[in-house]
């Protein structure tokens, strides 16, 4: 077992971690969401990555979509080292495959996040390349790409991934 990443830490844990702020949100909503602290600034130290929520004029509601901006934009940005020798599917991607091994997962998908990260560090070791990377998924390198491209923040990342390895962009 793999230690556990920042975006797979529970709440509690995750917000130790965190500064955040709450504030008032600007914009149209009328007078209860300009004169309350509803919005929330959230900071993760370890890494810098800042998410705010403010469409709420609730500060809880705020709070919960702030909790799940910073772990995508966790998932996203902290990758782990792949060990060609022992790198299998993990169980999430295993779950998720359906007839013929393509891929289905959707964000709102509790599964979502280790999928979305295990792509990531895969691309990561395979230097941007996106067969090799689909091969040791299981998955077929359009269905991969497609993955990618409904995701628009992870679509990011990987041309970014693309381009620092000097490989053209991908097409959707």
């Amino acid at each position: 077992m793999l230690p556990m990443e920042y975006w797979e830490l529970s709440d509690e844990e995750l917000l130790k971690q965190c500064d955040w702020y709450a504030g008032r949100a600007s914009g149209p909503g009328g007078q209860k969401r300009n004169k309350t602290h509803s919005a929330i600034r959230l900071t993760h130290r370890p890494t810098g990555i800042t998410v705010i929520a403010n469409e709420s004029r609730l500060q809880g509601e705020n709070r919960t979509l702030a909790m799940q901006r910073l772990r995508h934009a966790l998932a996203l940005a902290v990758r782990r080292e792949v060990d060609p020798e022992t790198f299998v599917s993990p169980d999430e991607v295993i779950a998720q495959r359906g007839k013929g091994g393509k891929l289905a997962v959707n964000p709102e998908n509790p599964r979502y996040l280790p999928i979305i990260a295990a792509m990531l560090d895969l691309l990561v070791f395979f230097r941007g390349q996106v067969s090799p990377a689909a091969d040791r998924l299981g998955i077929s390198t359009t269905n991969f790409i497609n993955l990618l491209h409904r995701d628009p923040k992870l679509w990011a990342t990987a041309q970014d991934l693309r381009k620092r390895y000097n490989l053209p962009p991908l097409k959707p």
